[in-house]
């Protein structure tokens, strides 16, 4: 398709077009990775480290600016928060806004074998929500003579 017939088909201006090109040159485009830190000797009632690694793609630039939000009445900062729940029992685990790479979460205070869901939301852009699902096998508390830690 020719750039008349695409300006046609879009019937757009030109600087309709270049915001929309300025918008998804902004959209976030990050890359994540989690581990759960010492996942063998998770204890019941004990805390647990998960670690999230966060990698964003920021097309050759060095920073995040403000969201590209014309309407929104000041300068708006994209805020990113991690949160760890069990969709089963609705309880949450954990919930952080990004500023670092660790967030700690209460274990339940019995042994199971856990299936949690991890998600990674941002509070300014709408369809770049992340959802992963993990499993732990908790052990049973440590008792008085045991090493916690």
């Amino acid at each position: 398709m020719e750039d008349d017939e695409r300006r046609e088909l879009l019937q757009m201006s030109d600087l309709q077009l270049l915001d929309i090109a300025k918008f998804c040159n902004r959209f976030p485009n990050i890359d994540l990775s989690y581990e759960l830190i010492d996942s063998e000797n998770v204890r019941a009632g004990e805390y647990a480290t998960l670690q999230v690694t966060l990698e964003r793609d920021l097309e050759g630039k060095t920073e995040v600016g403000p969201v590209d939000a014309p309407k929104y009445p000041k300068a708006k900062d994209e805020g990113w928060w991690l949160v760890v729940g069990d969709t089963k029992s609705n309880q949450l685990l954990a919930i952080k806004r990004v500023s670092s790479e660790e967030s700690k979460g209460e274990t339940p205070t019995e042994a199971a074998e856990k299936a949690y869901t991890f998600y990674f939301m941002c509070d300014s852009y709408l369809g770049c929500d992340q959802e992963y699902s993990f499993n732990v096998d908790i052990k049973e508390a440590a008792g008085p003579d045991e090493d916690s830690g």
